[in-house]
């Protein structure tokens, strides 16, 4: 009996044991030591890795990679070709709200756009010779025709040739100016280019002028023509603007015949077309019937000015026994000259004489 209670108090005491020893097992539960694992995971020096790896300077090795100037030749020739504006130039002036707009491109491209005032106006019509028309506003209008800035005045109705605008510094004016076009220009550049190499070269001007204007060298019916130097050189561009001016006839020189040709004195007296610069009222600026470009021969040129001035003068029968005139004095279709007695730009002496009057006469009238 005795060892029967022992062995159940033997049991009971095992029994209280075990869970004791389970209670306890969890103590050794904290070694989560190891599930502070993560705070090795939080250390990833190596996760930081990364952030170094961002600074691939060896990534940039294809920007270095890319330097080479042959592997640039692919994109400079993806560049749109350069778009170069034949018309208008900057500070224009116009009468009209819509202006015609020429330009030209060595290559096909895009199309090209005009911007007027911030809004794109029609494309220009054509590959590389380009030309369009843009409506515009009176006043000041800025315009961009291919990444070119140009800046246009429109007056509707004007007739003065230029506008005078402040420029907003002190003391300093935009002077617009209206420009006479040549019509040529709507026919494109071939009538007076040839394109070689993306870039215009002009033709020979005796080719691309007379194709369109007479040829001022051959006169009709077989008679004389005397030619102008530069004419005869083929030199138009010498005289004339061939896409646009500000002067009639689209002359490119402010000075006019005075840009070759000596002026006469000012002082004496002057022949007034020639003080009034009208040197085409005797000249004609390409050819003429007569020496030195005169639009008429001898006295005909004259007398469409001065109508029947002394008329005795002109003669050349010989009335009365006081005059001689010499044989070698100039005479025209069997008239005296008048260039006989007269000069016809300016003289030192009154009504254009050649010589001082008491001479002059002399070489005549015996007196």
């Amino acid at each position: 009996m005795r060892s029967r209670r022992a062995g159940v108090v033997l049991l009971f005491a095992a029994l209280l044991v075990v869970p004791a020893r389970a209670a306890e097992a969890p103590s050794p539960a904290p070694a989560p030591t190891a599930v502070q694992a993560p705070a090795a995971v939080q250390a990833p020096p190596a996760v930081q890795a990364p952030t170094a790896a961002p600074a691939p300077t060896t990534v940039q090795a294809p920007t270095d990679a890319q330097a080479p100037p042959a592997d640039r030749a692919p994109i400079a020739a993806q560049a749109p070709p350069e778009v170069h504006v034949l018309y208008p130039p900057d500070l224009t002036f116009s009468s009209e709200p819509k202006l015609k707009v020429f330009a030209f491109r060595g290559s096909k491209g895009d199309p090209v756009l005009p911007v007027v005032n911030g809004k794109e106006a029609d494309p220009l019509e054509g590959e590389t010779f380009l030309k369009g028309e843009v409506s515009l506003v009176a006043g000041l209008n800025l315009l961009r025709v291919g990444g070119v800035d140009l800046r246009v005045f429109v007056l509707p109705n004007a007739i003065m040739g230029s506008f005078r605008f402040p420029s907003g510094k002190e003391g300093e004016e935009l002077v617009f100016r209206a420009y006479r076009l040549h019509p040529a220009l709507d026919d494109g550049c071939d009538g007076c280019h040839t394109l070689d190499g993306g870039k215009l070269k002009a033709k020979d001007q005796k080719e691309a002028c007379y194709a369109c204007h007479n040829d001022f060298t051959k006169a009709e019916g077989g008679k004389q023509v005397f030619v102008h130097a530069p004419v005869a050189s083929g030199e138009c561009t010498g005289c004339h603007d061939p896409h646009f001016a500000t002067r009639p006839k689209l002359q490119r020189l402010e000075k006019g015949c005075l840009e070759c040709h000596d002026p006469f004195p000012t002082t004496g007296t002057v022949h007034r077309p020639v003080g009034n610069g009208e040197c085409m009222a005797c000249h004609n600026p390409h050819a003429g019937p007569a020496k030195k470009q005169l639009v008429r021969p001898g006295n005909a040129l004259c007398l469409g000015c001065h109508k029947e001035p002394h008329t005795r003068h002109r003669s050349s029968s010989v009335l009365g026994t006081m005059t001689r005139v010499p044989d070698d004095f100039p005479r025209e279709a069997g008239e005296l000259a008048c260039a006989g007695c007269h000069v016809p730009h300016q003289s030192p002496d009154a009504r254009l004489f050649a010589k001082p009057q008491a001479v002059l006469c002399k070489i005549c009238h015996q007196i």
